[in-house]
């Protein structure tokens, strides 16, 4: 459907500064590394799970930039805005609004552009790029629910000229920070048992901004909504963008995956569990595309077997871990016996920001988090204990069982409420409760 320049310029009204707009702005730690590049002139890619708060995010950077630059040169266009539902997006469009923009509001070229949810513009790199090089005074940032924004054919356009940022959920520090609560010094130990109450809160109904924000949480209002989220990374994210006709196929394997949180799964596990369901033969390839959208999409995370050989790590079982447990709960609903492998997801998602690597280990015993930064390799178990007596014995043992134990810097078990130096079998093991440990920079 054609629009007029009108009806653009109203889509815009409703969401710019300059259109009245007001907003509440909750702090992410994202948020200070962005801020070291918004001197880079590129494009600042902006990436995670739709309703994660990337949006909000780019009105963040908006509010800060306020104190130094005008609100009319910030340009910033909702390619989810349901007017635009029945149109075709393209470079097309964006020229539009660009010329109602600079023709209504501001007609200089060190404005910054923001573009929100940019997946849904059809050959949006091309456009991009020539934006880059044509304006040298202005700044741009685009947001998308996707890992792969810059696919292997596009991403040769925007080498060097891009700087990715991935914003997930509420990290457990973050929702902390908003909620206000202290946790310097003699206050961490003051509100230990309200952090862990939060932490079991945040296990069960995750970080998703509607969700985690509430004062106080509704089971059901926050199932009703994480379960629609799931459905629209299944559906719109998914299913209309890779063209998937067989839905359920899809579905199956996010409830398997979700039943299966943080188990070692295999392409031919899932085949054998598909054709048990549905009674027809399912392909491996198929099966194997499937995952890779919901790892794109951010459903989920892959944590690969760890080894000194590359042949053999492929040909080892993989880890799934979800992006929000809360996402996770609401499709699979068996919080109380599932506890411990909740609180390793989260303990994951953590260690994703510490780390550059991560995968697990597995022989007669097992690591849960063989995690590498630069030169230094660390290893993790996760246990949901609150005193050293429950500690099992193959938590402990699982770390001298390790191979190569010289190479290790450093060895943690991350438990509900216990915490101490571990010694056994010659090894040190530094226990740390999650509350404390999830609240580390």
């Amino acid at each position: 459907m054609l629009m007029n320049k009108e009806e653009l310029f109203e889509i815009l009204l409703r969401w710019n500064l300059w259109g009245n707009l007001n907003l509440n702005f909750y702090p992410r730690e994202i948020l200070n590394k962005i801020g070291s590049f918004l001197d880079f002139h590129g494009v600042k890619i902006i990436q995670g799970p739709r309703r994660a708060g990337k949006s909000s995010l780019l009105y963040l950077i908006m509010n800060n930039l306020l104190k130094d630059i005008p609100d009319k040169r910030f340009l910033y266009i909702n390619f989810e805005d349901y007017a635009l539902s029945s149109t075709e997006l393209n470079p097309s469009t964006l020229d539009k609004f660009i010329n109602v923009y600079e023709e209504r509001v501001y007609s200089g070229n060190d404005y910054f552009l923001f573009l929100d949810e940019i997946q849904n513009v059809k050959n949006w790199h091309n456009w991009v790029r020539t934006f880059i090089d044509t304006h040298n005074k202005g700044d741009i940032f685009i947001s998308g629910s996707s890992s792969k924004l810059l696919n292997s054919e596009m991403a040769p356009l925007l080498t060097g000229r891009h700087i990715n940022f991935e914003v997930l959920p509420f990290s457990f520090s973050e929702l902390i920070k908003v909620r206000g609560l202290k946790t310097d010094g003699i206050n961490l130990s003051k509100n230990k048992n309200i952090l862990k109450s939060n932490l079991n809160e945040y296990i069960k109904y995750g970080g998703f901004p509607e969700v985690a924000l509430v004062r106080s949480v509704n089971e059901y209002r926050a199932n009703q909504i994480l379960s629609q989220y799931a459905n629209d990374i299944l559906f719109k994210d998914i299913s209309l963008r890779y063209g998937i006709l067989n839905i359920r196929i899809l579905k199956y394997i996010s409830l398997y995956l979700s039943q299966n949180n943080g188990c070692a799964t295999s392409i031919r596990g899932l085949q054998n569990s598909i054709e048990s369901e549905f009674g027809n033969k399912s392909s491996t390839t198929t099966i194997s595309n499937y995952l890779e959208y919901l790892m794109e999409s951010y459903m989920i995370f892959e944590v690969k077997h760890f080894d000194y050989s590359i042949k053999k790590m492929i040909r080892k079982p993989v880890k799934y871990y979800f992006v929000d447990t809360g996402l996770r709960n609401a499709m699979w609903t068996s919080f109380t016996q599932d506890k411990g492998r909740l609180l390793e997801n989260i303990v994951f998602l953590k260690l994703r920001s510490l780390y550059d690597e991560i995968y697990y280990w597995k022989g007669k015993k097992e690591i849960d988090f063989v995690c590498i930064k630069g030169r230094n390799l660390d290893l993790y178990n996760v246990s949901d204990v609150s005193d050293k007596k429950e500690i099992a014995k193959r938590e402990l043992e699982s770390f001298s069982d390790f191979p190569d134990g010289k190479t290790i810097n450093k060895r943690y078990l991350i438990t509900w409420d216990y915490e101490g130096k571990i010694e056994h079998n010659g090894l040190t093991v530094e226990a740390l409760p999650a509350y404390k440990f999830l609240l580390y920079d």
